[in-house]
This record gives structure tokens, C-alpha cells and sequence, in this order.
């Protein structure tokens, strides 16, 4: 209940000082419009009055009388018109009959004066008068449907710009809400109608899955009625008491782990080009699954000849091809590197001399993927503790790898650490390298 020390009713402050300062406003409006009704039927009457005189040659006795009714007429008829409309009928016949008065009443004071400025200004007075009487009866009727439930209550006013301009259909579904429930404000409208958006997709998400998972089972009609009778919504609460967020967490947390990032890094500052990464792709793709590992026997060191820098070569569009062809195309050319099946560690005197991290210079024979292996098998012990990126790096630098063929070589050392783990390395090595590979000391 509502008093005057409580301004404050349905969580609106002020609302009594609101009520107030309307009722005073519409007694205010009611005294101001009869005035200004009277005086612009005063001119009217004025303009009818004369212009019978003029036109007619009616003496004024009788013109007052005749054209008062004329002017009046029109209003008449739409009170009554307007008394049957709100009995729930619709006064057609009343209501066009007002309008002729009306138009007549116009035209005569147009046309009944010969100086055509003062018939405009009095056929203006009439017309005026009837519009501002047509709009108040209107006015009525509308604050009665309202009242009794046959009109919706008035909308919240939305702004034009941040609205009806950036969401116009959000804006329309938020109107069409505050009709059906005027306890909806502007922001609690607009509310509503973006969590009714996100339903709607919702439950349309959850419809197409459900219409396939049944179809899949049974025949398509049985799929349509199920989907018509389950509880759309109901699916849907559950799937949200259900949902496993910890989970769902954790598996984005993992693509955003630093570890993870810095890798990633890594291997796109590899290929800074981007005409580089389809090919480079394309490369990984078309190794072989299973390749057999041919290493012919080592040539001296003293004995090997100084590799010859490769001719230059046009680009190929082709997106096929062997690996060396489109590294080729799109690399600098190689530098020369130590023979594969020559040790890291020799007894010749030129070896001697060099660091005994830097392996010796000369032609690698094979698919990289045969050399990695061979790398593996011969230099990585049983149960090495290194990780893929330990090994990567051991094997670029023992094949002397630029930074292309070492991101390749990573595929390979990970593959081959796999078998590794599951127990295979004694299979694979009595496959492919029994014959050539020697022994380790």
C-alpha cells in the first residue's frame, strides 16, 4: 500500500508525485482544449456566417442558426459515432457521414468568399476544429481499450541509434515482449528478448541433433514425432545440469599451456613464408608409410668429393612431386653435410683435428626419413631419457639439417620414439637394418 511518507510502489520511486502531476496535466490539457475548441468554432461560425451572407444572399438573422448546424454537425455525428464504437460496433456509416459534414463545412468557406486569403484562413479554422475533436474522441477510445484489456499497453521508447538502428530485430522482439507483459521495462524488454534469441538456437541446435540420432535408428516419421514430443527444453535444463565445465576447461587450458605456445612458436618462426607451409605440408604427406632403409656403405672421408652447389631451378606450381624437387624450388640451396653411415667419432687424423661436436662434411644418400632412423638406431641408446625435441635437435645437428628439414625430422624422431615405447625397436631393426647398419660399440 502506498502512502504519501512511502513514494516509492513497485520498485518505481516517485511514482505517487508521477500520478499526481498527470491527473493535474490532463485537467490542465481539458480546460485548454474546450477554450481553444470555442474560440476556433467562433471563426468558423464567423467565416460560415459571412460567406452565406455574401454568397446566399440568407439574412443573418437565419444564416447563424443555419450554418451553426452545418459547422456542429460534423461534430454530432462523431460523438455518436464514437458512443457506438465503444459498444463494440463499428460506426462506419456514422463515421463517413461526420467526415462529409465536415468536408462540406470546408469547402463552403472556401468557396463562399471572394478574397481567397480570408476563405483559406477560415476553411483552415474549420478543419482545424474537427481534426483536434477527431483526435481527442480517438484518444478516448484508445485509453478504454487499454483499460479493459483490448489494446496493448504503451512500449517502452527505445533509442533509435543504439537499437532500432544496431538491432532493429532484437528491438522489435523486445517491443513485441513489453506488449504482451507491461511489467517489462526498456532494458529488462531488451533482456528478454536476447535470452529468447539464445533459446530459439537452442532449441533448434538440439532438435536437428535429436531428429538425427533417432532417424539413425528408426525411420524419419518416427524421428519427426519424437521431436514434437520431447520437451525440447527440458533436454536442454538437462544438458546443463550435466555439462562438464571442469572438463571442458581443462581441455581449452591445454591449447593455452605455455609449454604448448612456446612450441607452436617455434615451429611458425621456422616457415616465414606463407607460399612455404602448403608445400611443407605437402611434403610431410607424401613420405611413405613404410619405407625400406638402403644405406650403402660409407666413402672415406679423405675420398669423398666436395658437393657441387645445385643449379638454380624454376619454381614448379605443381602441387605434387618428390620432397627434394619442392624443398629444391623453394629453398636456398643446401649446405654440404657429413656422410650418413660415417660415426660422429673417427680415428683419422683429419677428424682429429676438428671439434668433436662438429661431424664431418659429405653426400647424404636416402629419404631424410632413412637417415633420422638410421641416426636414431645407431646413436640413441636403449631407454634414453630425452624427449622428441631433445632428439630433433640431436639428429639436425648430427645430419647437419637446415631449420625446414629439421621441422620434417621432428615427424620422424616422433614416430620412431612411438615404436620405441611400444616395444617395436627390436622389429624394426632386425627389418631394416641388419645388413647395414654396424653394430654399436
Amino acid at each position: 500500500m502506498t502512502t504519501p511518507d512511502n513514494p516509492h510502489r513497485n520498485g518505481r520511486p516517485g511514482i505517487v508525485e508521477l500520478d499526481a502531476d498527470l491527473q493535474r496535466t490532463v485537467r490542465r490539457t481539458s480546460y485548454m482544449r474546450q477554450l481553444f475548441y470555442f474560440v476556433v468554432l467562433l471563426v468558423a461560425l464567423a467565416g460560415q456566417v459571412s460567406g452565406a451572407v455574401e454568397a446566399l444572399g440568407i439574412p443573418l438573422l437565419w444564416a447563424v442558426p443555419a450554418v451553426g448546424a452545418l459547422e456542429l454537425g460534423g461534430i454530432v455525428v462523431l460523438a455518436n459515432a464514437d458512443v457506438r464504437r465503444r459498444l463494440g460496433e463499428r460506426a462506419t456509416a456514422s463515421r463517413v457521414l461526420s467526415a462529409a459534414i465536415a468536408g462540406f463545412a470546408v469547402a463552403f468557406n472556401w468557396l463562399a468568399h471572394e478574397n481567397k486569403l480570408l476563405a483559406g484562413f477560415f476553411a483552415g479554422m474549420s478543419a482545424l476544429g474537427y481534426l483536434v475533436w477527431l483526435m481527442h474522441t480517438e484518444n478516448q477510445r484508445r485509453d478504454r481499450l487499454r483499460a479493459t484489456g483490448d489494446l496493448p499497453p504503451t512500449t517502452p521508447a527505445y533509442e533509435v541509434v543504439g537499437h532500432w538502428i544496431r538491432h532493429p530485430w532484437i528491438t522489435l522482439r523486445a517491443k513485441n515482449l513489453a506488449k504482451a507483459d507491461d511489467r517489462l521495462g526498456l532494458y529488462t524488454s531488451l533482456a528478454a528478448a536476447r535470452a529468447e534469441k539464445r533459446k530459439e538456437v537452442r532449441t533448434k541446435a538440439i532438435a536437428k541433433v535429436l531428429h538425427r540420432k533417432i532417424r539413425a535408428a528408426v525411420d524419419p516419421t518416427t524421428a519427426d514425432i519424437a521431436v514434437a514430443v520431447y520437451d525440447l527444453d527440458e533436454i536442454a535444463v538437462r544438458l546443463a545440469d550435466g555439462a562438464d565445465y571442469d572438463g571442458l576447461t581443462a581441455l581449452i587450458a591445454a591449447d593455452l599451456a605455455p609449454a604448448r605456445l612456446a612450441s607452436d612458436a617455434r615451429v611458425i618462426s621456422v616457415v616465414d613464408e606463407p607460399a612455404q607451409r602448403p608445400a611443407l605440408a605437402e611434403v610431410a604427406a607424401e613420405e611413405p608409410a613404410e619405407e625400406q632403409l638402403t644405406l650403402p656403405e660409407a666413402p672415406e672421408a679423405a675420398e669423398a668429393p666436395e658437393p657441387a652447389a645445385p643449379e638454380p631451378r624454376e619454381p614448379v606450381a605443381s602441387p605434387l612431386g618428390e620432397w627434394r624437387g619442392e624443398i629444391a624450388e623453394i629453398l636456398p640451396p643446401p649446405t654440404p653435410r657429413r656422410p650418413r653411415g660415417q660415426s660422429k667419432v673417427t680415428a683419422t687424423a683429419d677428424i682429429a683435428e676438428e671439434p668433436t661436436l662438429t661431424p664431418t662434411r659429405a653426400i647424404r644418400e636416402g629419404s631424410l626419413r632413412s637417415q633420422v632412423h638410421a641416426a636414431l638406431h645407431e646413436h640413441v641408446p636403449d631407454n634414453d631419457p630425452r624427449d622428441t625435441m631433445a632428439l630433433t635437435s640431436f639428429v639436425g645437428d648430427l645430419l647437419e639439417l637446415n631449420d625446414v628439414e629439421r621441422l620434417t625430422a621432428s615427424n620422424y624422431v616422433r614416430t620412431w620414439k612411438r615404436e620405441v615405447d611400444a616395444g617395436r625397436r627390436a622389429s624394426v631393426n632386425g627389418r631394416h637394418l641388419q645388413d647395414v647398419v654396424p653394430t654399436k660399440r
